[in-house]
């Protein structure tokens, strides 16, 4: 019997594997089409946890992202509809734009409050997030988890609502250093943002 990955496999889920634990999806958008179109995404990556807890994507119960969006409002062109899709224990936040109108096109968009910044590229959507982004490790500082992964030995797992949060900002080039510290995620956002 091989150890190689089956070629029918997903890039997803050779990359991040299969939710441990699995949530119920979120539902995250309004037209027939592009429910059934995620429907089949999700058969095929699921929703909830990945990666030993890192990641927390696509399920239902991501916090409101209302008060995301107040605190980084400095930093976001008003008006434009915005839903949480997913996170990691850093605290950077995926999210889609315009979902209702976009459906499954929707951009993505990371609010990255170690860096306090907001960071975009062209050709980024729901779709190739889970096509291509994620599989790729193409998201700035998104899959980064050896901090994480440090804390959860030495600790274990973060009590439910926090993330591992850096006390000042990081400036572009700068590695994290071990000062990671839990704190909940809204309150890191409102600090940082």
């Amino acid at each position: 019997m091989s150890d190689a990955p089956d070629s029918e496999t997903p890039p997803f889920v050779l990359q991040l594997g299969h939710p441990a634990p699995a949530t119920p999806p979120a539902d995250f958008f309004a037209d027939k089409f592009d429910k059934s179109l995620w429907r089949m995404m999700y058969d095929e990556v699921g929703s909830g946890w990945y990666r030993n807890r890192f990641l927390y994507l696509f399920g239902a119960g991501l916090p409101p992202v209302q008060l995301f969006l107040e605190a980084w409002a400095a930093k976001l062109a008003p008006g434009v509809e915005r839903i949480l899709i997913g996170y990691n224990a850093h605290g950077l936040l995926l999210l889609a734009e315009n979902p209702t109108e976009e459906g499954t096109d929707a951009p993505i968009l990371l609010l990255d409050p170690a860096r306090g910044t907001v960071w975009r590229e062209e050709g980024l959507d729901f779709t190739s997030l889970i096509s291509d982004w994620l599989p790729e490790n193409r998201i700035p500082h998104f899959l980064d988890q050896a901090g994480y992964d440090a804390y959860v030995t030495q600790h274990g797992f973060l009590a439910p609502g926090q993330v591992l949060a850096l006390p000042g900002a990081l400036h572009p080039g700068e590695a994290p250093d071990a000062a990671y510290q839990p704190e909940e995620l809204l309150s890191y956002h409102q600090r940082r943002a």
